[in-house]
């Protein structure tokens, strides 16, 4: 039995599973959650502080991996080429030996030898050295990152003077190209986008890995940059202020009828807002009176005294950088501005707050965020509810336009004012105009159409299907005249008026 060629088959063997080993120690490492880690860490862990160390300095198990995989890969593909070659080197020439025994066909031999060890090497190494290791390793990586911290640590401190020689020669190398020496950087190689966190969420998810409503909440804080004051405000037409010549006592009276925390003072309209008055600050005012005749006398103040000075935001201004203004400066209102410097509307911090955990109702939810579910398929919805803010709760996507709200989707689909009793058909549901004050939509009738599946449609189908679509739109009066003028309509009622006239010349 020849021992030395089955030392070198043994030690091909362990130079794959020590590829593997630093493949999968990086992979796992790189991928294990920080969280998770700081989680084992606070419970006195020695692993996962290991764990945390080669986190927050990454290069140290970047170098003992890489030049580990550089080293065994190169051992790997020396021995194993040669011991393979040696090995199958005297049956190759036995096979080739049919064709003659001249030193070229024994050449030839050799070199097809060497061919079949290079493709058993690359395919051990390639398989069993990196795919299989990598894929355990993501798969598993907190616990693979625990076994491994101890060893590739110690390995960084046996190998720190060839580590040391190696991180300043790339660092060297970075420098010739002017970079600076990123290795001080570690925590940047765990940063990751907005995308990615959204991405992200959206699998865990998917997995059941995370609640749907905290996965609401985490990716409605990433779309504040996206959204602007426009998007969350309450309209102008929605907003209740009162005039500056008011007082106390009708600021009072007006909270009777509108519960809303803060209303806006303006001056002529409200295009010329001159403070904000607080109920909050006004009830304390009052309850804290020494006196009867002191609360009379508050009661009879112009409004103008009480108020407090208003703060002013245009209309594109994104919600972080709002939340971020409301919470430093501790304001809860401010007036939305539009380009012309007219008032678009207002927005306070409750407003922000719904974008992130959803809309919730109390006696100062203020009415255009109603929607009443009559039934599975039907929907009440207020005119002012936003088509964005819609989407998820009725799960129909609403087609995109230069619309904010349900009641521009109709006014846009219509192409004039809408009336009550008018109809927009969408694909998929059908709206309806409930009811209007002067030329603002207020209540809208959703209805879920659910249709069977149909084949693929023809041309001249799908032209008739647009008209279809196009002669719902409109007052019932012109539905109905549509309808009667089609003249499919047209025919078949020509036909049943001939069937009428023959059955009565045969009674």
């Amino acid at each position: 039995m020849d021992w030395i060629l089955i030392s070198k088959l043994f030690l091909i063997l362990l130079l794959i599973i020590g590829n593997a080993f630093f493949v999968g120690s990086e992979i796992a490492l790189t991928s294990a959650r920080r969280s998770r880690i700081k989680q084992l860490a606070s419970t006195g862990n020695k692993s996962a502080k290991i764990v945390q160390v080669l986190h927050n300095e990454p290069e140290r198990f970047y170098s003992v991996t890489q030049i580990g995989i550089t080293l065994v890969s190169l051992a790997l593909g020396a021995i194993g080429m040669i011991t393979l070659t040696q090995v199958m080197d005297p049956s190759i020439e036995a096979a080739f030996g049919w064709f003659g025994q001249s030193e070229e066909i024994l050449g030839w031999a050799h070199t097809f030898s060497y061919i079949i060890a290079f493709i058993i090497i690359s395919f051990l190494h390639v398989v069993a050295g990196e795919l299989a290791p990598k894929v355990l390793a993501f798969h598993k990586a907190e616990a693979m990152s625990l076994s491994v911290a101890w060893i590739i640590n110690g390995l960084h401190t046996i190998m720190r003077p060839v580590i040391w020689v190696m991180n300043h020669s790339s660092n060297g190398l970075l420098w010739l190209f002017g970079q600076r020496d990123l290795a001080a950087h570690g925590e940047g190689h765990f940063s990751m986008t907005g995308d990615e966190i959204r991405t992200i969420l959206s699998a865990s998810e998917q997995e059941g890995a995370l609640d749907p409503q905290l996965t609401m909440m985490l990716r409605g804080v990433f779309d504040l940059d996206d959204h602007t004051a426009r998007d969350a405000m309450i309209p102008r037409t929605e907003v209740e202020g009162v005039p500056n010549t008011a007082t106390v006592a009708d600021v009072l009276d007006l909270f009777k009828e509108e519960l809303r925390e803060r209303y806006p003072v303006y001056e002529t309209s409200l295009d010329n807002i001159v403070g904000i008055v607080s109920m909050k600050e006004l009830l304390n005012r009052l309850a804290t009176a020494e006196s009867p005749e002191s609360s009379t006398s508050i009661i009879k103040l112009p409004v103008g005294e009480v108020m407090m000075p208003a703060y002013f935001v245009p209309d594109t201004m994104r919600l972080s950088l709002l939340l971020k203004d409301f919470t430093s400066n501790r304001r809860q209102i401010a007036i939305v501005l539009d380009e012309y410097g007219g008032t678009e509307g207002l927005i306070t911090l409750e407003d922000i707050l719904e974008e992130i955990v959803g809309d919730y109702e109390d006696e100062f939810t203020p009415r255009h965020r109603h929607i009443k579910m009559e039934d599975k398929q039907h929907f009440i919805i207020n005119g002012g509810v936003r088509v964005t803010e819609l989407e998820p709760k009725l799960n129909f996507p609403f087609p995109t336009g230069d619309y904010v709200t349900m009641g521009g989707l109709i006014h846009h689909s219509l192409g004039r004012i809408a009336e009550v009793g008018d109809l927009v058909q969408l694909e998929g549901a059908l709206l309806e105009v409930l009811e209007m004050d002067n030329h603002r939509i207020t209540k809208v009738s959703f209805q879920h159409q659910i249709t069977e599946e149909e084949p693929e449609e023809t041309e001249p189908q799908v032209e008739e299907e647009k008209a279809n679509q196009s002669f719902l739109k409109g007052s019932p009066e012109e539905v109905l005249k549509d309808i009667n003028d089609r003249p499919e309509v047209q025919e078949v009622e020509a036909a049943t008026e001939k069937e009428t006239d023959s059955n009565v010349k045969v009674v």
